[in-house]
């Protein structure tokens, strides 16, 4: 179980290239799972306490990569009655650590995002990548943060 669509990505993608068939059979049951999929196949087991009005996503790379957008968008419905994609949400620019060590490529590829949430602000900014919501905090001005949080406040027992 990983909770960083990029590290999903990476090693699904290491493991496509560097485990041979004999390899794989040899691994067993072994699966590389993210957290969105988990947490998706767990809605239906969750109640929430209340909900929020309206959360931004931000829809990282790799979760684009790996498929997993719509899951992501179920879970942010989940939360929220409204979920907003920003027009112009693309890639962060973070690529890992290149964004912390050059903001302004993250401040340059958000600034079409950053519009959007300065022009119809949310209760939550949602992602899934730590790396990421760095980026976006920083640029954005919003306090990004994984999906999980907000899952597990909303969903906690009374």
């Amino acid at each position: 179980m990983i909770d960083a669509a990029s590290c999903t990505h990476g090693l699904l993608e290491d493991v496509a290239k560097h485990v041979d068939d004999s390899r794989r059979a040899q691994m067993g049951a072994m699966s590389i799972r993210d957290s969105i999929t988990w947490c998706r196949d767990l809605l239906p087991h969750l109640s929430a306490n209340r909900k929020l009005e309206t959360v931004a996503l931000h829809p990282t790379c790799s979760t684009t990569h790996l498929g997993l957008n719509h899951d992501l968008k179920t879970i942010a419905s989940f939360l929220a009655d409204t979920t907003v994609v920003p027009v112009g949400t693309t890639c962060c620019g973070t690529a890992g650590d290149r964004g912390l060590l050059h903001p302004e490529l993250v401040v340059s590829a958000t600034r079409d995002e950053k519009a959007g949430l300065d022009a119809s602000p949310a209760q939550a900014y949602l992602s899934a990548n730590r790396t990421c919501e760095m980026g976006l905090r920083h640029a954005t001005g919003q306090p990004y943060e994984s999906f999980i949080f907000l899952l597990e406040e909303l969903t906690r027992p009374s």
